[in-house]
């Protein structure tokens, strides 16, 4: 019987500069010791996994059961920062909540080039396309870069597929990031607060369920519902939550078909009523 192969690394580089480096003196000084401990274990998580960790409730709820004190919100936090840092790709967060980055890649290629095994694809950063963070990254060796040659490197980055090249074009997580942006940017700009990595999360997650449901413009429904909370002068999560939660069940998955649905609703109204604030059962006082 064959032996299966393996997908993660049993170990990984450690700079032994990692306590002094910029980025994990800047966590140290926001979050403390628990920041710092947070940020090792996802680099031990991302390489047990392979070269990329899927960002889901579940991985933050196992990082937050392994640091003691820590919660859900101090670990969403230390992502959020990690990633503003340069240490994770940023659009492939956004897009796919996703954390991996170029480097990590670099390591992994590295330490996986005498495995029998197709070269990895899914989530692969190309190099042409995308510029590597600036400073030094805390989750490589950096002596094996000096070493690498520029013949082999440009090979590598020649024979690379781009991001799910094989799903979808490499330019779409560049235009889904920008649309997450505007998702983003119209929450704090509307008057529903500052927005926490917690509900960011589930905004994202509700673009990728719609997606997934089968609609062709998932980011615009998220932010259709935003639009109808404040017209509804409800503003917080639970009420958009149970606007989300309305559409998808009647399987309204564009905005024209939300359109269609309001005009219908209006003209069934009582004549001489006064129209009621859209009530979905969440978040309304």
């Amino acid at each position: 019987m064959a032996r299966p192969v393996k997908e993660g690394l049993d170990y990984f580089p450690f700079d032994v500069d990692f306590a002094t480096n910029e980025k994990t003196e800047a966590i140290t000084g926001e979050f403390g010791p628990k920041g710092v401990l947070i940020f090792i274990y996802l680099l031990a998580a991302i390489y047990r996994k392979g070269y990329y960790l899927e960002w889901t409730e579940l991985a933050k709820n196992q990082l937050v059961n392994r640091v003691s004190g820590a919660t859900g919100e101090l670990v969403g936090l230390v992502v959020k920062r990690l990633t503003e840092y340069g240490t994770f790709n940023k659009d492939l967060f956004l897009s796919d909540n996703v954390l991996t980055s170029q480097r990590i890649q670099e390591t992994f290629t590295d330490a996986t080039k005498r495995r029998k095994s197709q070269k990895p694809t899914l989530y692969w950063i190309n190099a042409d396309n995308n510029s590597s963070s600036s400073g030094v990254n805390d989750d490589i060796n950096t002596q094996s870069k000096v070493k690498e040659s520029k013949v082999n490197k440009t090979k590598r980055q020649q024979t690379t597929a781009p991001v799910k090249a094989a799903e979808r074009p490499a330019e779409e997580p560049s235009s889904s990031s920008s649309s997450i942006l505007d998702i983003c940017n119209f929450w704090e700009g509307n008057g529903f607060g500052q927005l926490s990595p917690f509900t960011r999360e589930s905004l994202v997650d509700w673009v990728d369920d719609m997606r997934k449901a089968g609609s062709p413009e998932p980011e615009k429904l998220v932010l259709n519902a935003l639009r109808t909370a404040v017209e509804s002068n409800v503003r917080n999560y639970k009420y958009v939550n149970g606007i989300l939660k309305n559409r998808e069940s009647k399987r309204l998955l564009t905005v024209a078909a939300v359109e269609a649905n309001d005009s219908e609703r209006q003209s069934n109204r009582t004549p001489h009523t006064e129209p009621k604030k859209e009530n979905w059962g969440y978040g309304v006082d």
